[in-house]
């Protein structure tokens, strides 16, 4: 049972890369036509006015953002593999881990910085959530850097 949970969410995982991916590689042909589709429906809102009025910057802020979602998408497809063979306890996931905090802290660095070009509530409250997300992947990594040193004194005794 547990194994066809691990192979189901690795399969999310695998699909949520492919489109972001898919998606990222859309940003500067298809903002400026999505935004412009938002506001058809919505009305001209102001946060919507202001990527138009900030498209350059917003096309590479998003991209950016895009990339090291991406990246952490990569991450977990790698450390779910390991997952799936019943090894989770290795290395390479607290490195995995590690590079995880740092593409969430870019990723809140980055919504950060939006704020002084164009603010709204959301950035800011994305920002915090991945700034808070790099910090707890740090603290996983942590867990699984001892772990993977157990496993390893016990792997010596046997």
């Amino acid at each position: 049972m547990d194994n066809k949970l691990n192979k189901f969410v690795k399969t999310i995982l695998d699909i949520c890369f492919f489109i972001g991916l898919i998606m990222e590689i859309a940003v500067p042909f298809g903002l400026k036509y999505a935004v412009k589709l938002v506001m058809k429906f919505w009305g001209e809102t102001t946060e919507y006015a202001q990527i138009l009025e900030h498209y350059p910057y917003a096309v590479v802020s998003i991209m950016l953002v895009g990339a090291s979602t991406l990246m952490i998408l990569w991450e977990l497809r790698k450390m779910m593999k390991t997952v799936i063979r019943d090894d989770c306890f290795v290395q390479e996931n607290v490195s995995s881990l590690v590079r995880m905090s740092i593409y969430a802290f870019v990723i809140g660095g980055l919504k950060l910085l939006r704020c002084f070009v164009y603010f709204t509530p959301a950035a800011v409250i994305i920002a915090g959530v991945f700034i808070f997300a790099g910090l707890f992947s740090r603290v996983l990594a942590c867990v699984f850097d001892k772990a993977v040193s157990y496993k390893q004194e016990n792997d010596l005794t046997i």
